[in-house]
């Protein structure tokens, strides 16, 4: 199973605008196996993350996401209409008809406490990538990219989870 999540924020202090760090981690083993910089959370910029992850993954059984509208229609949240005709999960997401057309089930976490494993991961990124940033007096994206890859390569293959035996 796959989580995927995004966080907007001002991910330097020294950027003009705040961007959206999109990642997708694995259940189990806890590595992140997606992280990238987009100006906003956009369908396609979800979508794209989850291509990444599938090109060099393979297909997972189950993503688990959070009720983003990018993810999931919710009546009375999504919809302007006064008379409902569509209750939550009778419109199909772009992102869910992808889901559903690749064979993989979505399962939705009801609250940001039931995603810990990627909530987790994102304060040590907000915290590690802020500061690299605001002590390297970055604020393109380009650069808060380079930053990103290598924080991504010491949370990944060398930063002791505590859940986690450590690697040999």
């Amino acid at each position: 199973m796959i989580q995927q999540d995004g966080s907007t924020h001002r991910w330097s202090p020294f950027a003009e605008k705040k961007w959206t760090l999109i990642t997708s981690i694995d259940d189990y083993s806890r590595l992140i196996l997606f992280a990238g910089f987009f100006s906003g959370e956009t369908t396609w910029a979800h979508i794209q993350a989850a291509k990444a992850v599938f090109e060099t993954y393979g297909l997972p059984l189950r993503y688990y996401v959070d009720s983003l509208r990018v993810f999931r229609f919710v009546q009375g949240r999504d919809s302007y209409w006064r008379k409902h005709v569509l209750e939550t999960d009778d419109v199909d997401t772009q992102w869910g008809k992808m889901m559903r057309l690749l064979g993989v089930e979505v399962i939705f976490a009801l609250s940001p406490q039931a995603k810990g494993k990627i909530e987790r991961p994102y304060r040590w990124m907000q915290d590690r990538i802020i500061r690299t940033c605001a002590l390297e007096n970055l604020g393109k994206l380009s650069e808060a990219r380079e930053v990103l890859q290598e924080e991504l390569d010491r949370y990944n293959n060398h930063q002791v989870h505590s859940d986690l035996p450590p690697k040999n």
